[in-house]
């Protein structure tokens, strides 16, 4: 569940809220700066207790300099009392961009507030949304303790020998692991695209140019009689060709400046923008424009004084 958290006046971004049990702080080991996790009364009773995560801490109380700790916050539609908070907090399992943006509250708080999360999975059918974080006892490994609770999970699921897992085992490794095929696929997919783009744009440079030339053949003509070397000329038409391409690279980067700069703005999302990235796409513009400029421009400084003069 994503809610925005309220104090006062003030407001954070869409945040992930959680339902936990008192068992999540010693199951996580996430270090605290102040406060306490709520304990079992607090979750039988569903008592209205919060812990922040450390962006929600910042936004709403370090900013103004006022302790969270006793203070009422409002969760979505709902009032929550802020007990206490975390420091550089992550989710278990989870792939949010800034981890520290959540709040963790009692499971029987986040039932009574927002009601039971359900979700579809394939043929499973409907199914409740739960995750249950495991730590290994000193000594035993985590191969071992993941042998160990599937067994369990697999006779409380009343499963039969012949019946696949209707569950999913994981660690931080393994997550780690496919976040980074994932990284891997994109990051080909983005080459792929963009290899095919630049090839698409360098043939239209190159086929504005071939125009240009084509329609300066006197121009080209008349530099030759007064003198002008093919260098002088091939010097020009790639100039203009690295001109044309840098002038995109400029316009591209601005934009994409400007959308990452929106989508920061409108979600929160983190947005870098360092200035060596923006010189790199300039100057690869660049020199994609001298690369299919360079058949033109051959051409331009190839042609023959007298006959660029007699072209019509």
């Amino acid at each position: 569940m994503r809610q925005r958290i309220f104090y006062k006046t003030l407001k954070t971004s869409l945040m992930q809220i959680v339902g936990t049990s008192e068992f999540f702080a010693e199951g996580t080991r996430i270090p605290f700066i102040a406060g306490r996790f709520f304990n079992g009364t607090e979750l039988q009773h569903r008592k209205n207790v919060v812990v922040l995560g450390n962006g929600a801490y910042q936004r709403l109380f370090e900013e103004a300099g006022i302790d969270p700790v006793g203070k009422t916050v409002r969760v979505g539609a709902g009032e929550i009392r802020g007990r206490r908070r975390l420091r550089q907090a992550a989710l278990p399992g989870g792939f949010n961009v800034n981890a520290d943006n959540f709040a963790i509250i009692p499971n029987s708080t986040y039932q009574r507030v927002f009601g039971v999360r359900v979700a579809r999975i394939g043929r499973l059918g409907t199914i409740l949304n739960i995750q249950i974080s495991v730590v290994p006892r000193d000594g035993v490994s985590a191969e071992t303790a993941m042998a160990e609770i599937q067994q369990i999970m697999r006779s409380r699921h009343g499963l039969k020998l012949d019946q696949p897992d209707d569950f999913d085992l994981f660690t931080q490794d393994s997550i780690l692991k496919l976040f980074d095929r994932v990284s891997q696929a994109t990051f080909f997919a983005l080459i792929v695209i963009s290899s095919i783009a630049l090839m698409v744009g360098g043939i239209g440079v190159m086929a504005i140019m071939s125009i240009s030339v084509t329609e300066r053949t006197r121009e080209i003509g008349v530099r030759k009689a007064l003198g002008a070397r093919r260098a002088e000329i091939l010097f020009q038409f790639l100039m203009e060709a690295a001109f044309l391409t840098s002038l995109g690279g400029v316009l591209g980067s601005a934009l994409g400046s400007g959308i990452g700069l929106l989508v920061h703005l409108a979600s929160g999302f983190p947005v870098s923008l360092p200035w060596w990235s923006c010189a790199i796409g300039i100057g690869f513009s660049a020199s994609v424009g001298i690369f299919f400029g360079l058949y033109p421009a051959f051409k331009a400084s190839r042609l023959d004084p007298i006959e660029a003069l007699r072209y019509e």
